[in-house]
């Protein structure tokens, strides 16, 4: 599974995509992420560093830095994200993990998006739009390495409450599949996991459940602390 960076962990100001950021300046969220067997393996932090207006809304400028269990740095990078007033545009390309992509320093690297869709006022029921992402490495102009990665069928499925260290929440659930087709060497894979997340109005993500191909539990992730 690719370890993507939390995207999806905040909220907006109350007029603009409260459901997902506070957009307000130093704001920040710890997160915690667990295997199967509730072992931590490793912890995120994501602070708001700068809020904008834009032509098309307003842009949050996010600072992603993660630590494995004994909170030794492993990557930092920055990341954006864009409120229309009605929705979040996320764009995927912001959710790759640099450290993946270390192993192709050397090589030419072809990255293709297209932004991933919340509205402000989810409701049951809603089936929102898919994404996808299509990465391409390339050596000496021969493509050696592709990889798709979407996000289908997504759902905002029921509303529920969860508690977690930062506190007990009244929350959204949006559930949907996460397709990655690879092709390397003349060999291609396919595997389709399952993903639950949980938003609280003025918060964002509270917590996030990743599930294998048939169905069981392969790992979770927790809001432990609002600074």
């Amino acid at each position: 599974m690719i370890n993507l960076i939390l995207f999806f962990t905040l909220p907006l100001s109350a007029q603009d995509c409260s459901f997902y950021i506070p957009f307000e300046e130093g704001k920040g969220f710890r997160y915690e992420n667990y295997n199967k067997r509730d072992k931590l393996q490793s912890i995120s932090d994501i602070e708001i560093v700068s809020v904008d207006k834009v032509t098309h809304g307003t842009e949050a400028i996010l600072a992603a830095r993660s630590y494995d269990k004994k909170e030794k740095l492993l990557f930092e990078g920055e990341y954006g994200i864009v409120c229309t007033g009605n929705e979040l545009l996320i764009d995927m390309q912001s959710l790759i993990n640099p450290a993946m992509m270390e192993g192709f320093s050397d090589m030419e690297v072809s990255i293709s998006s297209m932004d991933i869709v919340i509205p402000e006022n989810p409701k049951i029921g809603d089936k929102l739009p898919d994404a996808e992402m299509e990465i391409k490495i390339s050596a000496g102009g021969m493509t050696i390495s592709e990889m798709m990665i979407a996000m289908k069928n997504r759902v905002v499925e029921s509303r529920e409450t969860i508690t977690t260290p930062a506190g007990t929440f009244d929350c959204i659930k949006l559930t949907y599949e996460n397709h990655m087709d690879t092709k390397a060497m003349g060999i291609s894979r396919n595997v389709v996991t399952k993903v639950s997340e949980y938003y609280a109005p003025d918060i964002g993500n509270v917590k996030s459940e990743f599930f294998d191909q048939k169905g069981n539990l392969d790992g979770y992730n927790v809001l432990v602390k609002i600074y």
